[in-house]
């Protein structure tokens, strides 16, 4: 990554530090503005005119790329965990902004995680410091992920224009969701219902993400590999976005060359994926494969046998239970009891059948929990 995206990190973390030792009117604070400034002003040129930096625990990325060296930045963990996850900074950023903003910045991170977390963004102008994860008027996720779809919608919709998705994004999605199913006594609590048709793709996919991140919990998957599984089934049906809306929202039977360009959304989709880089390379492979059954059928066609990778068959059986159970434009919703058999029917031809076994045993359990 550049060196005005390390200069500007170096220059950020000496200026919270400052800001937090010395007085309003010491010398120290405005040469640390001074400094953040200047290195704001050449890493958002760098970018183009307005940069996007974000900071999620573990990870810095400047605009869609991971800053290499910086996984252990300790300032990014700590605004992170106040909710100042994301600095969108516009060309003509003005000192006096910069100044602003440390002074904001430094308030939250002494007011600490959960009161600084409540206290929404910091907005001056254009230049934004708050939550990745955010609906229309500022708020982040209010317990029943809802307000993550409007984020997930401009996911998919910055697919459809730019052929890549930022990863930024999609990470901070699934970090949110994850801490949802952690703190739930029950995910299917989660689940989003949908209310118009023409919001199926966002649900859709919030959705399968969190009952992947809940079957891998239980498959007994690490923090790392979960996290890899709820992006993928975030990030599915991304292929989808290339399809024209009248043919995914077709009431009546596709026409052979409709249900050709709809068969191609797997492939699309893990063509998006690998062009977005970013720790997204198991998220391709199950795009490409989520349509595929064990036994050889499904689409694409393979050109020679082998197994599906076993994110793919988690996926998949996510995928499947929330498609089934979900009115969609050309046929209403399955009842429960009519996907959970077609779920049994297909174990180990169609799915995995271990897949297939923990995730009928984690719905049997979630019953009457309230």
């Amino acid at each position: 990554m550049s060196e005005a995206a390390t200069d500007l990190l170096i220059a950020l973390g000496q200026a919270l530090s400052s800001l937090r030792l010395y007085a309003a009117d010491h010398p120290a604070r405005k040469r640390a503005v001074e400094r953040v400034h200047g290195a704001l002003v050449a890493a958002v040129a760098e970018q183009g005119g307005e940069g996007r930096f974000t900071f999620l625990q573990g990870e810095v990325i400047v605009g869609s790329q991971r800053l290499r060296g910086f996984g252990s930045w300790s300032w990014g963990g700590q605004l992170a965990a106040v909710g100042l996850e994301r600095l969108e900074v516009p060309a003509g950023v003005t000192p006096d902004e910069v100044a602003e903003l440390l002074t904001s910045a430094v308030s939250r991170l002494e007011a600490g995680p959960e009161a600084g977390r409540e206290m929404g963004p910091i907005r001056l102008r254009d230049l934004r410091f708050g939550r990745v994860v955010t609906a229309e008027e500022g708020e982040g996720w209010n317990g029943d992920l809802d307000g993550t779809l409007e984020e997930v919608g401009r996911l998919f919709e910055r697919a459809r224009a730019e052929g890549a998705v930022e990863a930024a994004v999609a990470a901070a999605v699934v970090e949110a969701v994850g801490a949802a199913v952690r703190e739930s006594r029950n995910l299917l609590r989660l689940l989003v219902p949908l209310k118009e048709v023409d919001q199926y793709s966002t649900v859709h996919s919030m959705n399968v993400s969190v009952l992947s991140i809940g079957l891998a919990e239980q498959v007994g998957y690490g923090r790392g590999d979960v996290s890899a599984v709820g992006k993928a089934a975030l990030l599915h049906d991304v292929g989808k976005t290339l399809v024209p809306e009248e043919i995914l929202q077709k009431p009546g039977t596709l026409t052979p060359d409709e249900w050709t360009l709809i068969k191609e959304h797997p492939v699309d989709g893990a063509r998006i994926l690998f062009r977005s880089r970013d720790g997204l390379g198991i998220a391709a492979v199950v795009a490409y494969e989520h349509h595929m059954t064990r036994d050889g059928g499904g689409y694409p066609e393979r050109r020679f046998p082998r197994d599906l990778h076993p994110a793919s068959e988690l996926v998949q059986v996510c995928d499947v239970y929330d498609a089934l159970r979900t009115r969609r434009p050309f046929r209403g919703p399955w009842p429960e009891e009519r996907v959970l058999a077609h779920l049994r029917e297909g174990s180990g031809s169609a799915f995995s059948p271990e897949m297939v076994s923990v995730f009928l045993a984690m719905l049997d359990a979630l019953q009457g929990v309230g």
